[in-house]
């Protein structure tokens, strides 16, 4: 008898097909969820009971399920656990989260600019683009990224010292995108990456080994405004990793007088 069209395979079949059809072995679709490969080994031939309803989410999202495929792969996790699929992040929210990060950039008096997982840079306010000397369509030639903006042979002689920055930011970039790693777009980044000048030279030796510090200080020298030191804060949505808001706060005195000059920084008047 064959099976019925709306009828769901069972979660060990179904993940095997969504993953095979992705072209992804056991061992990258366990990186990308950042679980073990023996994990995964273990769900596809119904050695593990039922996965965890964390990880049935992580795999959802490496394998970027939407739609039908997101409800089947739901509908067998509901049949195997007897549990509710929660949807953490589907088609609809990450569309959200990436607006949502928008109107807090574009609403912050500070400058500021948010990246997706791929640290691609999604929006930008007023004051970071004159922060930053950057356009939109300075932006565009190198499609928007921020690791090829700052390895611009050009445009890294802004900041002081460049070889410090860029080796914390690459560390950083490459703990950020560590499961990313399968996905075709990344391997175009990274083929772009390895052409630009010192890039090769500081990815090999900017291990990340931990979660990046939430905040730091660098300096830059602006064509208008001189000498500046500035100190990011960082946030993330949580729940989610997709989007994160970086601000750009005055590192020193001389740096928030000059913000304040900029209408970039609160001033203590009632």
């Amino acid at each position: 008898m064959k099976p019925m069209l709306n009828e769901v395979p069972d979660f060990a079949t179904l993940l095997t097909r969504l993953r095979t059809e992705r072209n992804l072995s056991q061992g990258q679709l366990a990186k990308a969820a950042r679980l073990s490969r023996t994990y995964v080994y273990h769900l596809e031939h119904q050695l593990r009971q039922a996965p965890s309803p964390r990880a049935a989410r992580a795999i959802a999202r490496a394998l970027e399920l939407h739609g039908e495929e997101r409800r089947q792969f739901a509908q067998a996790f509901a049949d195997l656990t007897g549990q509710l699929l929660e949807d953490e992040v589907d088609e609809t929210a990450f569309l959200d989260l990436r607006r949502l990060s928008g109107l807090l950039v574009e609403n912050t008096i500070f400058p500021a600019h948010s990246l997706d997982r791929q640290w691609r840079l999604c929006a930008w306010n007023k004051a970071s683009l004159e922060l930053f000397e950057a356009s939109d369509e300075s932006l565009a030639q190198h499609d928007h990224h921020l690791i090829r903006l700052v390895y611009d042979p050009a445009y890294r002689k802004r900041f002081m010292p460049w070889e410090e920055l860029a080796r914390r930011l690459t560390a950083d970039f490459k703990f950020a995108t560590k499961g990313l790693t399968f996905l075709p777009e990344y391997r175009d980044l990274m083929r772009v990456l390895k052409r630009m000048p010192d890039f090769r030279r500081l990815s090999e030796t900017s291990e990340a080994y931990s979660v990046p510090a939430p905040s730091f200080v660098f300096h830059m020298k602006h064509s208008r405004l001189g000498n500046l030191a500035l100190r990011t804060a960082i946030s993330i949505f949580s729940g989610s990793t997709d989007f994160s808001i970086i601000v750009y706060l005055p590192g020193n005195q001389q740096t928030l007088d000059t913000f304040r000059q900029c209408g970039w920084q609160q001033t203590d008047d009632v």
